[in-house]
């Protein structure tokens, strides 16, 4: 029996030849005003305008090319925070031929390390803020050499892409030739995957140009000129790359660009803005349907709400409809490996639900699945497997690219299980696997759980997401079995508290232990000796994140 596909409603031509640049700058699709303000930043104040970024983009390549020698297909990596300058050097390396890598800034040394050595960039471009990090990286001589450039650092060792690239030479678009643009890699973009440590996951320009057209060719409505938002992610998430250096540039929308999210400052910008939709994360979304300091700000602008990383529960989206009645409460559904969203709602779909991740948009096929890949028809529930022309090329491992099964026949397997409701929403309700959601960031349970077994007071380790209403975010929390059973509750809490410290100096913020430790006899295990993760559950008594004791 054929499988049971759920096609598109929409369907949009996508050139095979044409690249990200050629795109997002060459094609004033909006016709925008030259003078028009399009970025501004909270981390350096500066704005820019839509013929000024296109003029300085041009200039930047131009030094990237000629002076630092840079390639067409080599990468360059970007670790700093979000600012206007970030996006600039995401498209002066595509209009110079290279490949664009971005790296969480706050990521700690070893995770740095082991990005670089599975990257293998060719440049390095990093902020001040990673000053610490840096430099102490690139003199250990990783291989192959690395070399460093600065975003708003001043120092003789390393040249600066502000200072050193701000002159009059002009680069003309350097081109891939006759190339299928799905074979030319624009972006690698990190990410935890659906099982394991994180991966490499290389977009090619097709991926990027496909997304965006796919997007505007569903629902127009949600990609206008007129649009304006404050935007508070990182840029090193899909989730910034397609809103913030894509979209944005192309449509020639207004974005304000936030070093990180502050209550009081992004009501303010919403407001002072103008501001006609915000994108958020479902922790987020909680905090601006309860918080006091919001309803001192009016919103005469906004029109909607675009909930992304994590579906948004019903309780929050009715929470938050109640506070902003004016306003609809729209969500999509996507990852790294399908370049961003493949199913979104937005001002048109006053029938979606509020737990929905939205219809499939342009030019997507749907399959749901059991655990074995046999169909189990449109109204599921079952895994999604998804076919797109904006799925990723594959994971970069080291010079070379591996497609594992998450590819069977072009179909890429997500993780997620859900269902399509009679409507064409889709509704996600679980994963597959085990991996962990700590608000909108991918935490891999291996990762942690391997740093707990280098501790030698621990036998066995496995770690979970447990969600917490109060953050409307799962929490990573470990189930771990002692050697020695703590005689009491006070040392049982003092050993807690330095576990919790050991794993949280070695890992990024978002990958801490914040549901603590949860001492057990014995790991739930089966016959295999396989861990039942489902079987572990917390006491009653539990909180989130205890006080970390110092020993």
């Amino acid at each position: 029996m054929s499988p049971t596909i759920i096609r598109s409603r929409h369907w949009v031509e996508i050139h095979p030849n044409q690249s990200i640049s050629q795109l997002t700058l060459m094609h004033n699709v909006s016709n925008t005003a030259p003078g028009k303000i399009v970025y501004e930043d909270t981390l350096t104040g500066r704005t820019m305008t839509y013929a000024g970024f296109r003029l300085q983009v041009r200039r930047t390549a131009y030094w990237l090319k000629n002076t630092m020698g840079l390639k067409p297909g080599q990468i360059v990596s970007i670790m700093a925070p979000s600012c206007i300058d970030y996006i600039l050097a995401i498209h002066a390396t595509w209009w110079a031929g290279g490949v664009v890598s971005t790296i969480n800034h706050s990521l700690h040394p070893p995770e740095v390390r082991r990005a670089l050595e599975h990257i293998r960039p060719n440049f390095l471009l990093f902020h001040d803020q990673s000053y610490d990090v840096v430099p102490e990286l690139l003199d250990q001589k990783l291989e192959p050499s690395i070399q460093g450039m600065t975003l708003g650092v001043q120092d003789s060792r390393w040249p600066s892409l502000l200072s050193d690239s701000d002159h009059g030479e002009e680069l003309e678009l350097v081109s891939h030739g006759d190339r299928h643009m799905h074979k030319v890699c624009a972006a690698i973009v990190l990410s935890s995957g659906t099982t394991g440590s994180p991966k490499a996951i290389m977009l090619s320009h097709y991926d990027l140009v496909s997304s965006c057209l796919q997007l505007r060719a569903d629902n127009e409505a949600n990609w206008t000129g007129d649009q304006a938002e404050i935007f508070f992610p990182p840029l090193s998430h899909i989730y910034g790359i397609y809103v913030c250096a894509t979209l944005s540039a192309w449509i020639g929308a207004y974005i304000c660009v936030m070093e990180r999210f502050n209550t009081r400052m992004y009501c303010q910008l919403m407001q002072d803005r103008k501001a006609t939709l915000a994108r958020l994360v479902p922790p987020i979304a909680k905090l601006l349907a309860e918080e006091h300091v919001v309803t001192e700000y009016k919103y005469p602008a906004l029109q909607y709400f675009s909930c992304s990383a994590a579906p948004l529960n019903e309780k929050t989206a009715k929470q938050l409809g109640k506070r902003f009645p004016n306003v609809m409460i729209c969500q999509t559904y996507g990852c790294t490996e399908l370049s961003g969203p493949i199913a979104q709602s937005g001002l048109r779909d006053v029938s979606s639900p509020l737990i929905s991740g939205g219809r499939l948009i342009a030019n997507v096929e749907l399959r749901l699945v059991n655990e074995d890949g046999s169909d189990v028809g449109a109204s599921g529930a079952g895994e999604l497997m998804l076919r797109s022309p904006s799925v990723m090329m594959g994971y970069k491992s080291q010079d070379t690219i591996v497609t594992t099964d998450v590819l069977p026949g072009g179909w890429y397997r997500s993780g997620d299980i859900g269902y399509v409701n009679p409507d064409g929403y889709i509704v996600i309700t679980g994963r597959v696997k085990d991996l962990i959601k700590y608000k909108g960031f991918q935490v891999a349970p291996s990762e942690l759980e391997e740093l707990l077994h280098q501790d030698p007071r621990v036998r066995e380790a496995a770690v979970c997401g447990i969600w917490d209403e109060a953050q409307a975010t799962e929490l990573p929390t470990a189930f771990v079995v002692l050697h020695q059973t703590p005689k009491d509750a006070a040392s049982a809490a003092v050993t807690a508290g330095s576990l919790v410290s050991f794993a949280a100096s070695r890992v990024s913020h978002y990958k801490r232990l914040r549901g603590g430790i949860v001492f057990l006899n014995e790991l739930p295990k089966n016959s295999n000796g396989k861990v039942l993760k489902r079987k572990l559950k917390v006491p009653k008594t539990w909180t989130p994140e205890p006080k970390v004791a110092k020993l």
